[in-house]
């Protein structure tokens, strides 16, 4: 029984010897630190000036359906920006009354202002529905209200193309067998213009839009620089930290010290493996969220 004990305390104390390499290079903790991921999203809406809803942090940090389909009913009441993609049951609010109408509404919001932005939104619609990924439905509000501009340029350009589409039969008919295929071939070329992502040069929303993606890159740049011994505006040596990593994993596989049972009581350990792991889980999401300022500052730069 003791051996099987002994036995158990030495796999604990190797699995908290690799989850504790992981703290040293993220300490002091994060797990207290509550990211701030609201903020942009009420920066990103303040150009727009809308009538309501109050974007507010306690909304934001778990954003409802009706109030994410209040704000692009306020965008629309001001800028007719989103009307034209929405049918007209959706354009009422109350009569998205279930799971299936709001996954519906939320598909079609994405894929239009993905096809806007030029790049497809990493956002679960039914996620959005449930509230389980506040931090990626920010952030597609954040998109929601950047493509505002696109979605009025592109709404007149599809009336304008469906008012010459209007106007085609009234050309004489006649040769109607021998202009068949130029007319075929017209349309035919006009199809990709009409879905290929287009470049906006209105000065005023490029300027908005790199303000925005370079207050993300600063908050994200401050947030990493505090976490332990990342210094991200010091120089640093990436031999000299990698030779301490080498170092430190030699340290631990060469000890010889024998190991004692810890005195610590099993639930104690329990909770410290866990904390480590949660560090372990702040770093993926790290990852995933500088990966995708990346994206938006490659966006940027193509613009």
């Amino acid at each position: 029984m003791y051996i099987f004990i002994g036995v158990l305390f030495f796999v604990l104390f190797w699995l908290f010897a690799v989850f504790f390499c992981f703290a040293l290079l993220l300490t002091p903790a994060m797990g207290d630190a509550e990211v701030d991921f609201w903020t942009p999203t009420i920066e990103a809406f303040k150009p727009l000036q809308l009538n309501g809803p109050d974007l507010t942090p306690k909304l934001l940090k778990r954003p409802p359906f009706r109030f994410i389909a209040d704000i692009v009913t306020s965008i629309n009441a001001r800028f007719a920006a989103y009307d034209h993609v929405l049918s007209p049951a959706q354009l009422d609010v109350t009569k998205i009354d279930s799971k299936e109408k709001k996954v519906e509404y939320l598909t079609t919001l994405v894929k239009y202002v993905g096809f806007l932005l030029g790049r497809k939104i990493d956002v679960n619609v039914k996620k959005v529905v449930s509230g389980s990924e506040p931090e990626k439905t920010n952030a597609f509000l954040q998109c929601l209200a950047l493509a505002v501009g696109y979605a009025q340029q592109d709404k007149a350009r599809r009336a304008k193309n469906s008012s010459t589409e209007v106007q085609e039969p009234s050309r004489p008919t006649t040769a109607t067998t021998a202009t068949a295929p130029e007319a075929s071939n017209t349309v035919t070329a006009s199809l990709p213009q009409h879905n290929m992502p287009r470049r906006i040069s209105n000065y005023v929303e490029k300027a908005q839009k790199k303000e925005l993606v370079m207050r993300e890159a600063t908050q994200f740049f401050n947030k990493v620089s505090g976490y332990g011994y990342l210094k991200l505006d010091q120089e640093q040596s990436m031999r000299e930290v990698g030779q301490s990593i080498v170092e430190m994993y030699n340290e631990l596989k060469n000890n010889t010290t024998a190991t004692q049972p810890s005195s610590l009581p099993l639930d104690a350990l329990e909770t410290a493996i866990n904390r480590q792991i949660e560090v372990v889980r702040q770093v993926s999401l790290l990852q995933e969220e500088n990966d995708t300022l990346l994206e938006k500052l490659e966006v940027l730069l193509s613009s």
